[in-house]
């Protein structure tokens, strides 16, 4: 979810060396093995209970959805033939196909979609997104042994969007009630590849499915995966991911900073692929009930000290645009936005002292001898301090806030987000719906994913509710324009940049194609040696 500082850790080789000694042994010299090096470690492989989009990037080729959703933003059947909305728009009804088994040789039927879909709300169980992407579930109803229908207690209108997200993927039921807490390691499901392995803080390895005859929606083939394996290697330090993808470790990778770029590129043995997310970019949720951002002259004003232009020449350049709004430019592209806390520090420090915040003898603002400080939450990857972090620090201090970067492992960071313990933290949801903006916002999901702004507005509310019923797309397009102006003006949050999924692989490797969500799908991949 973030990126790492550059720093490169002595010689090239001797970086390289310190990586292989945790690599699978032989793994980058078998042939029909794909090395990729990931930024991060996954908090589950279990599609349900991830709220990161870490899990997606490894699973997105091993579990299957009931639709699938292309670079075009077209749904395409997957794992059901056919499906049906009522008039209504409180259910939809699949035909599922009939020649699908999980991996554990268990059939794909309705029963098992029902278990699923009834799992994500099972009050029992700790969901990740999953949870908000049903919102309203009712039940589904096995109508035959290929066909469900799945019903919501109000109209639905993202259910077919979010169908087709990896948060909806489909496990295998006999593996959930067997597996116990292997299934955050080891998820079953019908793709065509399967979970191997998983070693904690090194790597995870997905395997070939030779049972696997259909034809993937990505693909022009039917057929198991071309690839036998593929080695998902931890590695938060952006140099040593680099190193290692440059001297043939890893033949591919996954965050590639911005000042490798140029090298990459120009390089005729390496390619790079560059995609725009869908969702909401790169944002700092402003925790509204905290003091002094329980003000919204200190939000507005801390929106116009932010100098997102020092993102994209430093940390970002080459791999993100300038962020505008709580939702990408790729889901909602609105002119009238674009020149919403445009930045003006002289307008920050406006405000500021309009707050009641006067400037201190060291350069911090003061206000009845409390000082203007801001307790920033970040994750600490093992990789260095958070880039993205020390830039909002540096460019508050410059109007007289002082911001305390609070970095610390992944649990902690998240249970103060529930609990709305500091100012917020830096974050990314992907989402292929601007219904996304409903768990960043909603009053129901204070102290749950994702509303760390911890946000309870009535009008608000209304708005994203309105937006889950609509199902003309004009009319709910504007519907999100109306909330995205309202989360504008109330400075809810801090839009930092709409950052590109960039992905570099060595040239001999050839076939991967991406999934909306810029997730690849690795069945048709090829790696040959060179």
């Amino acid at each position: 979810m973030r990126l790492s500082h550059m720093r490169w850790v002595g010689a090239v080789a001797a970086v390289v060396g310190l990586v292989l000694a945790g690599f699978p042994a032989g793994a980058a010299d078998t042939p029909g093995t794909l090395v990729i090096g990931l930024d991060q470690e996954p908090p589950t492989l279990d599609p349900h209970a991830s709220p990161s989009a870490v899990t997606y990037q490894i699973i997105a080729s091993v579990t299957e959805n009931l639709l699938y959703k292309g670079r075009d933003g077209k749904l395409q059947p997957w794992l059901a033939e056919s499906w049906s909305a009522s008039k209504d728009g409180r259910s939809v009804t699949f035909k599922l196909r009939r020649d699908v088994k999980f991996h554990d040789g268990t059939p794909f039927n309705a029963d098992a979609v029902k278990f699923n879909f009834d799992r994500i709300v099972d009050p029992k169980f700790k969901p990740g997104s999953s949870r908000a992407q049903i919102a309203g579930y009712a039940g589904s109803k096995v109508l035959d042994e290929f066909t469900v229908q799945v019903s919501f207690e109000t109209p639905y209108a993202p259910f077919l969007t979010y169908a087709a997200a990896g948060t909806l993927s489909l496990v295998s039921p006999k593996a959930v009630r067997e597996s116990g807490d292997q299934v955050h390691t080891r998820p079953v499901g019908t793709g065509p590849f399967m979970m191997k392995d998983y070693v904690a803080k090194d790597h995870a390895t997905i395997v070939k499915n030779p049972a696997y005859n259909r034809k993937a929606p990505w693909s022009e083939r039917s057929g198991p995966a071309l690839l036998e394996a593929i080695v998902w290697k931890f590695i938060p330090e952006a140099g040593t991911r680099v190193a290692t993808l440059e001297s043939g470790e890893t033949q591919g990778i996954y965050l590639v900073p911005a000042q490798s770029l140029p090298r990459l590129e120009s390089s005729k043995d390496m390619r790079v692929d560059r995609m725009p997310w869908p969702g909401v970019p790169r944002i700092w949720l402003l925790n509204t009930t905290k003091p002094p951002l329980d003000d919204v002259k200190v939000r507005r004003a801390i929106n116009f000290a932010v100098d997102k232009e020092a993102f994209l020449a430093t940390v970002y350049k080459g791999t993100g645009l300038k962020a505008f709004a709580p939702l990408t430019a790729v889901m909602l592209d609105e002119p009238s936005l674009r020149q919403a806390f445009a930045f003006d520090a002289a307008k920050a420090r406006d405000l500021l002292g309009e707050a009641g915040w006067a400037p201190g003898a060291d350069g911090i603002r003061t206000k009845g001898g409390q000082r203007l400080e801001i307790i920033l939450n970040a994750i600490e990857y093992g990789g260095g301090a958070d880039p993205t972090a020390q830039l909002i620090q540096a460019s508050l201090r410059d109007v007289g806030v002082d911001v305390k970067i609070k970095a610390q492992a992944r649990p902690p960071w998240y249970e103060d987000n529930y609990r709305c313990a500091t100012h917020g933290p830096v974050m990314f949801l992907r989402a292929t719906d601007p219904d996304g903006l409903y768990a960043l916002f909603h009053s129901s999901l204070v102290g749950q994913n994702f509303n760390w702004s911890c946000v309870k507005n009535g009008k608000l509310d209304q708005l994203l509710e309105q937006g889950r019923r609509e199902s003309d797309p004009v009319k709910r397009r504007a519907v999100y324009l109306q909330i995205e102006k309202l989360a504008l003006d109330e400075a809810l949050t801090v839009p930092l940049v709409d950052e590109l999924a960039v992905w570099a692989f060595r040239a001999n490797v050839q076939g991967v194609k991406y999934n909306f969500n810029a997730y690849p799908v690795l069945s048709d991949a090829t790696t040959t040696r060179r």
